[in-house]
């Protein structure tokens, strides 16, 4: 630490600047660093402020709050990358700060800048003041500064900082406290703008939905965020791309913005399918956007759009954030060519999603081949990897076979079970992954393959290593990149949406429906079978249901005796001696069985004589 921050620690520098100077020293900030690096260019702030709230809600509080700001004063508005996309200053305190970069387009994150009160700020997520010797870097050492970040008044996350500075002699006690009230202001002004356009985006979608029937409509603000849809509670059969460059979308929107854009292809989808764009105009601005899709993209449609075009089949469904999470993950490895491997709980999906990163990836045109490892023995594992020249042995095919990895040449090896792999077969896989090459049985020139391998397991992989049963070196070369796949239980939001998915599939002619009781039990079940045991009892609903809808007494036998137990021993708790309440239990219990008296006894934990002799005391028929 430099002297001048040791003097600064003998006169008590609070915690947030002293592990600020930590973070600067960390991050190997220069202290001879004189002004701010430029990261955004004119046409990027350009857009910043065209698109974005924060900038016209810190204009619009300005203007009303100038002339109670002294012109020793300057502000700063920075995002919450702490990138400067707006500033406010007067006289000579412009050419001083001008020197240092305090201006749009300059980076003042912390770890860029050292300790300065936008930088500090944004990474203690609080207001702070840094006083002149404070600042890491000694370019700012003349200046003093308040920092207070600014919160989505919705999300309630960090979206931006402002900046109060001025030479220290003009820097007053009350500077933190006016820097906080134009916050306030600025969160207040956004609120009602987030507010007037939530109501313009709606009011409109709702005109557009009584039009529109059968397409799939759904209304996103000028951030990129999905306000309403008019099949909420349906799959999706796209993917959303994670990383899209809304603000540069919408900038393009707002030069064009009174014209609807029909067959549009949609960019922030995979496949960029077909639809048409609805641009949302107020007060000559475009605010969001409707997208209208077909519901459905049926075979001979996807043949007229783009060959990238593909829907999520087989339960790739949801919009929860572990889901998100992954298939963003996804989208960034699918290009590569690197090993992946998939770990999760058994009925997860792991296959689901290794044929949906071939699907993303440049080998998609290429083939996709699966193998479960754990029908794989030592005696047959090299003719199956590697294949067979002509005449190898009795009972082969007489021209031959290829293996695995030559069906596979050009695309994907997708090797479920990995960790049932017998530990003798295991250098034999480990070879081909090294060198590239397989040798046939019963020929002695290799043939080069070029095989992407996604392996899958539901096992602990690393304490296999650690016990001896699977080789560490090929453990390394399977899981360059490890992907693990969330639990259904992990994964609450998407239970409706893929038990909807499953009843259509399995029905799609007949008109099925959940009762709001099947709801629950479906949404606070924990599902240990995964995505695979609710389409097995979804399956099995369907089959005994009677009419259109999905009662408890159609659910497996172990899906109701899971929701009944709790039920029942909360009721004894509360009050299972008293007449009224054990009568009650009784008939519930009753209609909960579809009036099986020896289910009903069993949950209700009677023998079936004393059910009966209850069912006379209370008089209850059935």
């Amino acid at each position: 630490m430099r002297n001048s921050h040791f003097r600064l620690v003998n006169q008590e520098v609070s915690k947030t600047i002293t592990e600020s100077w930590k973070r600067s020293r960390k991050s190997k900030v220069s202290e001879t660093l004189n002004s701010a690096p430029l990261v955004l260019t004119e046409e990027d702030i350009k857009k910043i402020k065209h698109c974005g709230d924060l900038y016209q809600s810190f204009s619009s509080v300005y203007s009303r709050m100038e002339r109670e700001i002294e012109d020793c004063y300057a502000l700063g508005l920075a995002d919450e990358s702490g990138r400067m996309i707006g500033v406010r200053m007067k006289g000579k305190l412009h050419d001083q700060l001008r020197e240092a970069n305090f201006y749009p387009g300059a980076n003042w994150q912390e770890e860029v800048t050292g300790t300065n009160a936008i930088g500090t700020a944004l990474a203690a997520k609080k207001p702070v003041t840094i006083h002149t010797a404070e600042h890491f870097c000694d370019a700012w050492k003349a200046f003093s500064c308040a920092g207070v970040p600014i919160f989505h008044p919705v999300k309630k996350k960090v979206i931006g900082i402002l900046d109060l500075t001025s030479n220290d002699e003009h820097f007053h006690k009350q500077s933190l406290l006016l820097t906080k009230a134009i916050v306030e202001g600025v969160q207040l002004d956004m609120m009602n703008r987030l507010y007037e356009k939530y109501n313009v985006l709606k009011e409109r979608f709702n005109e557009k939905r009584k039009e529109i029937k059968n397409d799939w409509l759904i209304v996103f603000d000028d951030q990129g965020e999905m306000i309403a849809s008019n099949r909420a509670s349906e799959p999706f059969h796209y993917i959303w791309k994670f990383d899209f460059d809304w603000i540069t979308y919408f900038h393009q929107l707002q030069n064009n913005r009174k014209v609807d854009r029909v067959n549009e292809s949609i960019p922030f989808l995979h496949g960029q399918p077909h639809g048409k764009i609805h641009p949302i105009v107020h007060t000559q601005k475009v605010i969001g956007i409707i997208v209208q899709l077909p519901k459905k993209t049926s075979p001979s449609m996807t043949s007229k759009m783009t060959n990238k075009t593909f829907q999520i089949e087989n339960g790739v469904i949801g919009h929860s954030a572990p889901l998100q999470s992954l298939l963003s993950k996804l989208e960034k490895v699918a290009p590569s060519h690197a090993s992946v491997l998939l770990t999760g709980e058994s009925g997860t999906g792991k296959e689901v999603f290794s044929r949906l990163l071939h699907q993303l990836s440049g080998r998609k045109e290429k083939p996709f081949i699966t193998f479960n490892c754990s029908s794989l023995n030592h005696e047959l594992a090299a003719s199956e990897l590697f294949g067979y020249a002509p005449g190898s042995f009795t009972g082969g095919l007489k021209e031959g076979k290829k293996g695995l990895f030559e069906a596979a040449d050009g695309g994907v090896l997708f090797l479920d079970e990995i960790g049932e792999i017998p530990l003798t077969v295991q250098p034999l896989l480990l070879r081909v992954l090294q060198e590239k090459e397989v040798l046939r049985v019963g020929e002695y020139k290799s043939r080069k393959v070029d095989v992407r391998i996604i392996a899958a397991t539901n096992r602990d992989l690393k304490q296999m290593v650690r016990e001896g049963t699977f080789r560490e070196d090929l453990y390394y070369r399977l899981s360059v990149i490890s992907l693990p796949i969330p639990p259904l239980r992990e994964r609450k939001e998407d239970i409706l949406l893929l038990a909807n998915y499953f009843l259509e599939k399995c029905q799609p002619a007949r008109r099925i429906q959940f009762s709001e009781s099947v709801v629950k039990v479906l949404q606070t079940y924990d599902w240990p079978g995964n995505v695979r045991e609710l389409r097995n009892v979804i399956e099995y609903s369907i089959l005994f249901v009677d009419e259109h809808i999905i009662e408890m007494h159609h659910l497996p036998d172990y899906l109701q005796e899971h929701v009944f137990i709790p039920s029942v021993l909360t009721n004894k708790l509360q009050d299972i001696s008293g007449e009224k309440h054990e009568r009650e239990n009784i008939i519930q219990m009753l209609k909960q069985t579809n009036f099986n008296v020896t289910k009903a006894a069993k949950m209700l934990g009677f023998s079936r004589g004393t059910l009966y002799n209850r069912l006379r005391k209370y008089n209850i028929s059935y």
